[in-house]
């Protein structure tokens, strides 16, 4: 198999705890994960309106179960995927009451097949993974939705950021090309049969996680500030609330 197709998986071997305390310890990461816990409970509000039956939720790529444990709160049942056993070793401690599942579901025989879930995430995935490999989750994962059900994704290093321009303009163009556009995830969106109900964005500020601007009470009120703001282009951090319509089961049933 190409080295580029494997590169992601093999990432994800080895690692657990080191992964799982950054956000804790780092304080961009720790700011980063407050507004999208904001944004996950605006989700879940709103389909906690529209639903009145048991929601059953996966979240994709677990890993340590950071994701998995905060939104699993708020749900019926859960249920955690990833390749990494290492990773899902912590996540047994983070989200001990979620189903967890060691399994690479892109491929054949996957554990979740004729399974289906009214809510999937998928946190710092996409923009980390190959092309190819982008493809064959995001089909797996519109599998796996229930009509009306929705996937939370998010593009973590945006292309068009604040940050990664800068990155562009003083490596003259050889760095800052990393992660994907708007674009990208709209077309890889679409071609997975989902459409995109609402984007929300997080880290306007163009710092570096570990070259953190100080002092540290003023850039996160400029960010909390900042979700309010129409400043999704400049953002790091692009998350996609994308739903499967309800219309596919009434064309394929006619």
């Amino acid at each position: 198999m190409p080295e580029s197709e494997t590169s992601y998986r093999q990432s994800r071997q080895g690692r657990g705890l080191d992964y799982h305390d950054r956000f804790t310890r780092n304080p961009r990461r720790r700011m980063m994960w407050k507004i999208e816990q904001r944004i996950l409970d605006r989700a879940l509000d709103q389909i906690h309106d529209e639903q009145a039956a048991e929601i059953a939720y996966l979240d994709f790529a677990c890993g340590t179960g950071r994701v998995l444990a905060f939104v699993s709160a708020r749900t019926d049942t859960a249920t955690g995927v990833d390749i990494s056993e290492s990773m899902l070793e912590v996540a047994a401690t983070s989200a001990p009451k979620a189903e967890l599942i060691s399994a690479d579901i892109t491929l054949g025989n996957s554990p979740l097949t004729g399974r289906t879930f009214d809510l999937i995430t998928a946190f710092r995935f996409f923009p980390n993974a190959e092309e190819s490999l982008r493809t064959e989750a995001i089909s797996a994962l519109s599998a796996c939705l229930k009509p009306g059900g929705r996937l939370i994704l998010n593009n973590h290093r945006s292309r068009s950021s604040l940050r990664q321009r800068l990155v562009r303009l003083l490596t003259l163009g050889r760095r800052g090309h990393s992660g994907m556009s708007h674009h990208e995830v709209t077309q890889l969106v679409t071609a997975a049969g989902l459409e995109i109900e609402q984007v929300a964005h997080a880290g306007v500020v163009p710092e570096h996680e570990w070259l953190l601007l100080r002092p540290r009470f003023v850039v996160e009120w400029f960010e909390r500030l900042a979700t309010q703001l129409p400043l999704s282009l400049l953002a790091e951090n692009l998350v996609y609330t994308c739903r499967r319509p309800v219309a596919e089961t009434v064309r394929q049933a006619a």
